[in-house]
């Protein structure tokens, strides 16, 4: 799954920290409505011993926090002068690092002042707040393991960003990956149900996004993407891909997703297409994306095709050689009529596995397909003495029919009986023991007449 992740950094909280006692001294200048809210002296000079403390070299930011602690003890409540103590305590936590113990100021003095009117805070400082504590819950459920306390801190941010939403007039594209994130982290939060709904909304804040640039970022497409699949929109899902390959054309990742979605929409031809077009670009070319090509050209029935690439490419070492793949091979020169190259394919595959009972077994059958029992025949006995097949009576039963085709009794009679050791081969043994045994006695009473 593409889904970006975009996490309020270190940097971003210190940069907005630094500005938030500014914002709100500047909240204390007259806009409209009228504001004349300033701090009283006995705050003024708390203030000025505060800042004596945050200027020393370094920061002695424990002894500022002691000083505003102090003050806000003794400062009235609902105050002015409490709410901007509270935003400079804020301030001060962010710069030193703090960002989950800024939380509780800055709600405090945000309460405070929306308890006003006007508003201790202008606006705009109004607005940022409410953004800045969106983030801080975001990053708070991202950094916890608690499922409740993820689920507190995300409605949390959620509620932030809806207020936030109904009064900003002109969102950036940053604002809304950032509202996306917050949807779309809701949404999966519980691996075993993804909220589909929320999905919804994240594509809701991803359109909106995109209509904010005439070239959006690329952050913007993998939200989409991620949204239209878990909406199981794949159709929609593949177009999107498609595009962001052409902004990053050398993401392995894209190509990888690309093929996988044609497939699961049913067009192999698209797929292969698909494969064809990254490892012209130098991606898709391990072994397994190899072997994935060969089979969709396999499915849907270009054999030719699958079983140039799988021969070059066991000759070559570029795919794994394994059984299964000399199998794949020698069944797609069956399906192209040839088997001969079939049986070739098997007997280099023999080569490659000198130990492998159950290719002997497949050349031995692939033989006995062309009705040559004489040549199925050595196959059929080297299968059950090297062993390691899949099903050891069936091999058995294939000797013991193969040898009763040639008349060898004795060695038809020895591999019906093997395969009568099995429980699976027990009914098929004993009927071929049987049959062998009328031969023998026929054979027999002959002899006694003669």
């Amino acid at each position: 799954m593409l889904t970006p992740f975009l996490k309020p950094t270190r940097t971003l909280f210190a940069l907005f920290g630094a500005a938030l006692l500014m914002a709100t001294t500047l909240a204390q200048q007259p806009t409209t409505p009228v504001r004349d809210y300033s701090p009283n002296d006995e705050t003024g000079d708390a203030l000025a011993k505060y800042r004596l403390a945050l200027d020393a070299k370094p920061p002695n930011y424990e002894g500022a926090l002691a000083i505003l602690d102090a003050q806000i003890a003794k400062t009235a409540a609902g105050s002015y002068d409490l709410a901007l103590l509270y935003q400079i305590k804020a301030q001060t936590l962010l710069q030193k690092g703090d960002f989950s113990s800024s939380i509780d100021p800055i709600e405090r003095g945000l309460a405070l002042s929306d308890s006003k009117t006007p508003t201790y805070f202008d606006e705009r400082v109004t607005h940022d707040l409410i953004y800045f504590l969106a983030q801080l819950y975001v990053q708070e459920a991202m950094q916890s393991k608690n499922p409740t306390v993820i689920t507190r801190d995300y409605d949390q941010a959620e509620k932030y960003m809806a207020r936030w939403a109904k009064t900003t007039k002109k969102p950036t594209v940053e604002n809304q990956l950032f509202y996306a994130q917050l949807l779309y982290s809701r949404a999966v939060q519980n691996p075993d149900h993804t909220d589909l709904d929320l999905i919804k909304r994240t594509m809701e804040q991803v359109d909106k996004g995109l209509l904010l640039s005439s070239r959006p970022k690329e952050a913007l497409y993998m939200f989409k993407f991620a949204c239209l699949q878990q909406l199981n929109r794949n159709a929609e899902a593949v177009e999107i891909l498609e595009l962001l390959i052409t902004i990053k054309p050398d993401s392995a990742t894209f190509w990888q997703q690309l093929a996988a979605l044609y497939v699961s929409i049913d067009q192999p031809t698209r797929a292969i297409l698909a494969f064809e077009r990254a490892q012209a670009k130098g991606h898709l070319n391990t072994p397994k994306d190899k072997y994935n090509l060969i089979g969709l050209y396999f499915n849907i029935g270009q054999y030719e095709k699958a079983a140039e690439l799988l021969d070059t490419a066991l000759k070559t070492g570029a795919i794994e050689n394994e059984i299964k793949n000399w199998e794949l091979l020698a069944l797609s020169y069956q399906q192209l009529e040839r088997p001969l190259k079939g049986i070739e394919a098997l007997k280099d595959a023999a080569k490659a596995f000198p130990k492998s009972g159950q290719i002997e077994l497949m050349i031995a059958q692939a033989y006995h397909a062309l009705e040559k029992p004489d040549e199925a025949f050595p196959h059929a006995q080297a299968a059950v003495a090297k062993g390691d097949l899949t099903k050891p009576s069936q091999a058995y039963i294939f000797l013991a029919y193969v040898a009763y085709e040639l008349k060898k009794y004795d060695v038809a009679m020895e591999a019906a009986k093997k395969a009568a050791e099995y429980p699976e081969g027990a009914k098929d043994g004993q009927n071929m023991v049987r049959a062998i045994e009328d031969i023998l006695k026929d054979r027999e009473a002959k002899k006694n007449k003669m």
